[in-house]
C-alpha cells in the first residue's frame, strides 16, 4: 500500500520571497495530500498574521497572536484538503547545563506542543542539539529526561501529542540514528518515538562532501548495510514516529571546509545542496533508496515527506513553488518504484470509467449542456419567423 506523501513547507521556496499559501497551492497542486510546518515559515506567518491583524507581536507559541495565526493555517490546509504532520523543528532543547536556559526551552516547547491542535496536528519533531559542548550536558540519561518530560506534557492533551526526536548529521552528541534510539529508550514514553532522515543518515554514515570519492572509505557501503539491517532488527516500527526523505549533491570539485571553526562541516552541504531523492541527473548520489527499503523493511507505515535544503529555494518568481512541488512528487513516485511499493490502481469498471476526469466532462457535456443547448434553440427556432426550408436548416 502506497504511503501518504508529503513534503516540508521549506521546500517549496523561501519564506522571503514565497507565502505560505503559495506554497500549500503548489504542493496540492503537484498531488500532495500532507505538508509538515517548517519553524521559518511558522514565524514569518505569525509576524505577517499580527502585521495584517495590528495584534501584538507573538512572543511564544500559546499565546494569542499564534493561536489566532495557527486558527488560519489550519483552515488553510483544510480548504486544500491537506493535512499537517507535524511542526518541526523544535531546535536546541535538551540537555542544557544553565538551569535558567533549560527551564525557559522547556517553557517554549511546552508551548509550540499547546499550539498543535490549533494547527490540526499531533507531533512536535525536535532535532539533536548542535550548542558548544561546553553548554549541553553528555548524559543520554540527561537527554532522555528532558524529552520525557516534555512527552509527559505532550501527553496530557486528548488525544495524547507525540513527540519525536531526529539526529542531525552534525549534532553534538547525538549524530546518528542508534545514538537517537538510545535516547529515546533510556526515555521510555509511549508518545515518544524516533525520526529517520534519509540525508542526515547517509551524510554522517556514508557521504563525505569535502572528498573527491564523495564518500567516507571504500568499504563504507558495507557498514552502512550493517547499520541498516541494525535499524531494521532493533527499532520497534511502533516506534518510528516519521520519515524524511532527501538526497545530496555530489561536490565535484568537493567542497572545501569551513573556515570559521565553529561551522560544522556538514551544516553547509546540507543547508545548501540537498537534492530530492533520486535526482541523479542533477547530482544525486546518496544511498537513499536502500535506507527507504530498510525503513519500509522496519514495518513503518506512516507517511513519507520531503524536506530540501537547497540554494534554488531562495530564488524569487511564482514559479519556484510549483516547480519544486513536481520535482518532489516525481521524486517520490520514483523513490516508491525502486524500493517496489506499487502505486494503488482502482478496478476497471463502469463506475470507474464513468467518474474519470475525461469522462465526467463528456458526461457533464452529454447531459447539461446539450440539453441545454437544445433547448435554447428550440425557442430561438420558435421566435424568429423563417421560411419552412431555412428553420429546418437552422435547427438541423
Amino acid at each position: 500500500m502506497q504511503p501518504e506523501l508529503g513534503i516540508s513547507t521549506l521546500s517549496l521556496g523561501s519564506c522571503d520571497h514565497h507565502t505560505l499559501l503559495s506554497k500549500l497551492e503548489a504542493a496540492a497542486r503537484a498531488g500532495f495530500t500532507a505538508v509538515d510546518l517548517f519553524d521559518s515559515d511558522w514565524e514569518h506567518f505569525k509576524r505577517q498574521y499580527a502585521k495584517l491583524n495590528n495584534l501584538t507581536p507573538s512572543t511564544i507559541d500559546g499565546d494569542e497572536t499564534s493561536i489566532g495565526a495557527a486558527r488560519a493555517i489550519n483552515r488553510m490546509c483544510a480548504s486544500l484538503h491537506l493535512r499537517l504532520l507535524c511542526l518541526q523543528p523544535f531546535r536546541e532543547f535538551e540537555a542544557r547545563k544553565d538551569p535558567e536556559q533549560a527551564a525557559d526551552r522547556m517553557r517554549r516547547a511546552c508551548g509550540a506542543v499547546s499550539i498543535l491542535p490549533v494547527l490540526g496536528t499531533t507531533m512536535l519533531l525536535i532535532p539533536s542539539t548542535t550548542l558548544p559542548p561546553s553548554q549541553i550536558d553528555s548524559s543520554p540519561a540527561r537527554m532522555a529526561a528532558d524529552l520525557a518530560e516534555l512527552a509527559n506534557y505532550a501527553a496530557t492533551f486528548s488525544p495524547p501529542l507525540k513527540i519525536c526526536y531526529e539526529a542531525l548529521s552534525w549534532g553534538t552528541h547525538v549524530s546518528t540514528w542508534k545514538a537517537a534510539w538510545e535516547v529515546v529508550e533510556l526515555a521510555d514514553r509511549p508518545n515518544l518515538g524516533l525520526c529517520l532522515d534519509s540525508f542526515n543518515t547517509a551524510a554522517r554514515e556514508w557521504a563525505d562532501p569535502y572528498s573527491p570519492s564523495g564518500i567516507r572509505h571504500p568499504l563504507i557501503d558495507g557498514a552502512f548495510r550493517r547499520s541498516l539491517d541494525d535499524l531494521v532488527e532493533h527499532v520497534p516500527p511502533g516506534k518510528i514516529f516519521y520519515f524524511q526523505l532527501a538526497d545530496g549533491q555530489r561536490m565535484s570539485p568537493p567542497l572545501t571546509p569551513p573556515e570559521d571553526p565553529t561551522v560544522p562541516p556538514l551544516r553547509p552541504w546540507s543547508r545548501s545542496y540537498r537534492l530530492f531523492p533520486l535526482e541523479t541527473a542533477r547530482g544525486a548520489y546518496l544511498p537513499v533508496r536502500e535506507f527507504a527499503e530498510a525503513v519500509h523493511r522496519a514495518g513503518y507505515k506512516g507517511p513519507w515527506c520531503l524536506e530540501v535544503f537547497n540554494d534554488s529555494l531562495n530564488e524569487p518568481g511564482a514559479r519556484v513553488p510549483d516547480e519544486h512541488a513536481h520535482r518532489g512528487m516525481e521524486s517520490l513516485h520514483q523513490t516508491l518504484a525502486a524500493v517496489g511499493i506499487k502505486e494503488p490502481r482502482l478496478k476497471k469498471s463502469f463506475f470507474t470509467g464513468l467518474y474519470s476526469p475525461a469522462n465526467f466532462r463528456k458526461l457533464y457535456r452529454l447531459l447539461v449542456v446539450f440539453p441545454v443547448a437544445s433547448v435554447l434553440l428550440l425557442l430561438l427556432n420558435s421566435l424568429i419567423p423563417l421560411s419552412p426550408p431555412s428553420r429546418f436548416l437552422f435547427f438541423s
